[in-house]
């Protein structure tokens, strides 16, 4: 009797062990500090709530004083891991990292007039998204005098090779921006810079932009264009004119000591040659100018379309740009007195001719032309401008055909010339 009773009860136990552990709930992490700076230790315990993480604040004597929800990954269970980072009397931060296979979810908060509120992570493009499958991971970087940075990294293999990517954010009250100062990339162990995008042209041809006059050897020559995307992964010299392009991936680079900072870098070229690219840094993040030395017909010297002034350096990314802010707004007029005011067209490059907006366009001016008007509206061009000087320009009517035609536009008749009002011009 006792022995047939016995394994009956060793059933029962067995059936209450198995419901208690489908009973059980997921762990229930927490991180106990001075979350909202008033000298008091607060207690944040994350749980699962359904498809988010329920965040609770409560206080040293365990009275709940916020909660809020934080993100987590769709499809089920997940795991929850929080890390703080102190921002001194103001408080601490907390990461929730809410995590299931590759994808994890990651946001930070602050605990402030008994609430808890998010940060976002702010770049350049925008708000990063809540939750990703990109291999980043993250971590809180202590500072002895400042506010611990929020700090995410990665490593992946993109076209170039291997990327490694570091992102500092660094606590503003109510973001966390990004800090490109503190940030850096590498592709293949070559610190990627982060430098300002501009193109740079031999430095004979930009006299003719300083007169304003004769832009063929501006509009016709080579343009160097540094290519450096941090995000992307990408270095790049890239070398290019009518003839076409040379896009070399940079394989060293190294300070230069001298009066004007500078890097030396080294490039690969299609064919395994060594090319030198010594660039010169105006303000420390802005290409000046550069010389370049294996790269056949691109070999010489380039610069970058600058203005200097006692406060400031102002750069333009291209010649049109410079030519569409600096030259053309204004009131001109003609020998019948036909009026023309221009203005900015609210875009790089373009400006507003009367009611028309029009994008300049060097590579595209017919023969004998200086810049191509091309409409906003996508229409085919009406006119193209030749400078004549810094306080004139003629205006000419062209003729396009398809865009694969050579020469895709034409000049039609004489055109007309244009003064700058209020000035004294003799037209060349």
């Amino acid at each position: 009797m006792g022995q047939a009773i016995r394994p009956a009860r060793a059933a029962l136990v067995a059936l209450a062990l198995a419901a208690s552990v489908r009973a059980a709930t997921p762990a229930s992490p927490s991180a106990t500090a001075d979350f909202s700076g008033g000298g008091r230790s607060e207690t944040i315990t994350a749980r699962t709530k359904g498809k988010v993480v329920r965040l609770e604040a409560r206080d040293d004597f365990g009275k709940r004083i916020a909660r809020a929800d934080a993100p987590a990954p769709d499809g089920g269970r997940f795991d929850v891991v929080l890390s703080t980072g102190s921002i001194g009397s103001a408080g601490t931060l907390l990461e929730v990292a809410a995590s299931r296979g590759e994808t994890i979810c990651r946001s930070v908060w602050r605990l402030r007039d008994s609430a808890l509120s998010r940060l976002p992570l702010r770049t350049a493009g925008g708000t990063l998204p809540d939750c990703d499958s990109e291999g980043w991971t993250s971590h809180w970087d202590e500072t002895r005098n400042e506010p611990a940075r929020y700090v995410r990294e990665r490593t992946r293999g993109v076209s170039q090779g291997t990327h490694h990517e570091t992102r500092v954010f660094s606590f503003a009250g109510f973001d966390l921006p990004l800090d490109p100062k503190k940030s850096s990339a590498e592709i293949n162990g070559v610190s990627i810079p982060e430098w300002n995008a501009a193109t740079l042209y031999p430095k004979l041809a930009l006299e003719g932009l300083s007169a304003r006059y004769q832009l063929s050897a501006l509009s016709r020559g080579p343009r160097l264009r540094l290519e450096a995307d941090r995000e992307r992964g990408a270095f790049d010299v890239r070398l290019f004119d009518g003839e076409g392009e040379m896009r070399l991936p940079v394989t060293g680079s190294k300070p230069v000591e001298r009066a004007d900072p500078g890097v030396d870098l080294t490039a690969a070229a299609p064919g395994g040659e060594r090319v030198e690219v010594l660039v010169t840094l105006a303000g420390g993040s802005t290409p000046q100018d550069a010389s370049v030395k294996g790269a056949g017909r691109f070999d010489g010297g380039y610069a970058s379309v600058l203005h200097w002034d006692e406060r400031k350096i102002e750069l333009f990314p291209t010649a049109e740009q410079e030519i569409a802010t600096q030259f053309l707004p204004g009131a001109w007029t003609t020998d019948r007195n036909e009026r023309l005011l221009i203005t900015a067209g609210g875009a790089p490059a373009a400006v507003r001719f009367g009611g028309a907006v029009v994008s300049l366009s060097l590579d595209a001016a017919p023969e004998g032309t200086d810049l191509l008007l091309l409409p906003g509206d996508g229409s085919r061009p009406a006119y193209a401008l030749t400078l004549r000087g810094p306080n004139a320009f003629r205006r000419t009517a062209v003729r396009c055909g398809e865009a694969n035609e050579k020469p895709a536009c034409r000049t039609d008749g004489e055109g007309e010339t244009f003064r700058r009002i209020g000035s004294q011009v003799n037209v060349r």
